[in-house]
């Protein structure tokens, strides 16, 4: 896994498969997940939206097909601490 430490991103399209980020920024981006392992630790995410793409896209389809609902987005700041 490639690791990304105290790195600012602002308003930019991060591909966060295969990465670890640690004491990293980002706001105002585009996240882009496609299903691999990925992982962060003590960073921030401020006002970014999430594009689900190849596996993560296909397991939310096969969700919804189940019935469940997918949740609309959390407006305002996350922070990760672990």
């Amino acid at each position: 896994m490639e690791e990304v430490k105290e790195k600012v991103y602002r308003q930019e399209t991060v591909r966060l498969d295969g990465k670890l980020f640690v004491n990293c920024i980002f706001e105002d981006c585009l996240l882009c997940y496609s299903g691999e392992r990925c992982e962060w630790e003590h960073t921030r995410f401020s006002n970014c939206r999430v594009l689900l793409d190849g596996g993560a896209n296909n397991t939310v389809q096969v969700l919804q097909g189940l019935g469940f609902k997918i949740m609309p987005p959390v407006s305002g700041d996350l922070e990760s601490t672990h």
